[in-house]
């Protein structure tokens, strides 16, 4: 868990909220393996910058396949991009703020912004939070929440990050728990809400006091509505909060699962296959946390692997090929786990350097901070180190092989960023037209 250091004001909090060397609360050293880091000279073809290996990961399914025209390269052309993009966001017309708020998300996804921008950090933070105050367009909602959690996850380590936690977090509460919302505004609202905390919470204690709200305040709630798309954003915030309560507090971690157990079997019965895979793998994560150093089991132990064996062999009748196999796989993992403590691992191949993930805690942050950052996941490997601390990973950006490594990305000529940045080059070009002919005059 990467958490700001109170004292200090700079650096991460390197605690046991996110360290397998030190213990928990309870005296319980975690013993998750470090993500290990090989170097490969060929880039393998089902392990790649843009696409993760699906051969054994419940990681694995459509939504973790990246498309070529997602990469972009910004360069260092971004701050003025970004300036332009805040000047857009004035625009009276929403379908102009939803275009610019959509390059916006693009830069900050395919940027590690963390250094730069001193001074005007909190002015885009400010900007994300007025369109989100928007009612005229959902569209506009859903990107500027979306923006808010790249904002985090860029600007993280930074002093701003802390200060402007409390208050962001007040706003999405707000929003999460309004029966009146639009259900896809909601779900991104409690997405921005699990990262700010994940990123900038004081400690464990404030991840388990959120994930209780979303148990009880968001979560079954959507389940009694069947709102399948706050439901699945509850329970994938749920696992991203309970992998921080692991590190703090064990016996917390069960406290607060046993209280949500019925929820997550409910989840197993939800009409949505992405809803009954988030809820089996938040089974998994929490059997793998509590079982690290003795053979713990649910007290519905049984009930829960005759649920799982029954989602394991339902006939694909009732779901296309698609859900069926994603459902199986998943459900097969869980399985592994619970009955013979064996984790799935996920590999990443990040510019040459094969990555691998075999703990359920890391697998379960990945997929929180791939839903952020999607095609911009290499960049900030490679170079946020927000991100770099959160999975113990290091890369040496400044090395040959980096830079033999990095894929070719380009822009799409049509695209409303490159646009945006042909505007910005003749706007700087008119500018310094303009002052020669003044120094002639």
């Amino acid at each position: 868990m990467t958490r700001r250091n109170r004292d200090s004001g700079s650096g991460l909090l390197r605690s046991a909220l996110n360290s397998s060397r030190v213990p928990s609360s309870t005296g319980r050293t975690s013993q998750r393996d470090t993500p290990q880091l090989q170097y490969s000279q060929q880039a393998s073809r089902d392990v790649s910058d843009d696409e993760f290996d699906d051969a054994a990961s419940t990681a694995s399914s459509d939504a973790w396949v990246m498309n070529e025209d997602e990469h972009i390269e910004i360069g260092d052309e971004w701050e003025p991009l970004l300036d332009t993009a805040l000047d857009a966001l004035g625009e009276k017309r929403a379908a102009a703020r939803e275009k610019t708020l959509q390059s916006m998300l693009r830069l900050m996804a395919h940027t590690y912004m963390g250094d730069g921008l001193e001074g005007r950090r909190v002015m885009l933070l400010e900007a994300l939070r007025r369109s989100v105050r928007s009612t005229k367009s959902h569209v506009e909602q859903e990107r500027a929440l979306h923006g808010i959690s790249l904002w985090f996850v860029n600007f993280g380590t930074q002093d701003e990050a802390e200060s402007e936690f409390a208050s962001v977090s007040e706003q999405l509460r707000v929003m999460v728990v309004d029966p009146a919302g639009d259900s896809q505004v909601r779900a991104q609202a409690l997405g921005a809400l699990g990262v700010a905390n994940f990123i900038a919470g004081a400690d464990f204690r404030d991840a388990a006091e959120l994930a209780q709200f979303v148990h009880t305040r968001v979560l079954d709630p959507a389940l009694e509505s069947r709102d399948m798309a706050v439901a699945l954003q509850a329970f994938s915030t749920l696992g991203l909060l309970l992998t921080v309560v692991a590190d703090g507090d064990s016996l917390l971690l069960e406290n607060i699962f046993d209280a949500a157990f019925d929820s997550h079997m409910r989840g197993l019965r939800a009409d949505s296959v992405d809803v009954r895979v988030s809820a089996a793998q938040n089974f998994a994560l929490v059997h793998s946390a509590l079982g690290a150093d003795s053979d713990y089991a649910f007290d519905s132990q049984d009930e829960l692997i005759g649920m799982l064996e029954m989602l394991q062999h339902e006939s694909s009748k009732r779901l296309g090929k698609r859900d069926i196999s994603v459902q199986r796989t998943a459900v097969r993992e869980v399985l592994r786990t619970i009955e013979d403590s064996n984790a799935p691992e996920l590999k990443l191949n990040l510019h040459g350097r094969i990555v691998r993930f075999g703990d359920w805690t890391r697998i379960v942050r990945l997929q929180a901070f791939r839903r952020v950052l999607g095609g911009g996941l290499p960049v900030h490997f490679a170079r946020n180190e927000l991100v770099q601390d959160v999975f113990e990973v290091k890369f040496d950006s400044t090395g040959d092989d980096f830079a033999r490594n990095r894929a070719r990305v380009v822009v799409n000529p049509s695209s409303e960023l490159a646009k945006m940045r042909s505007r910005d080059i003749r706007r700087r070009r008119d500018a310094r037209r303009d002052e020669l002919l003044s120094d002639l005059d």
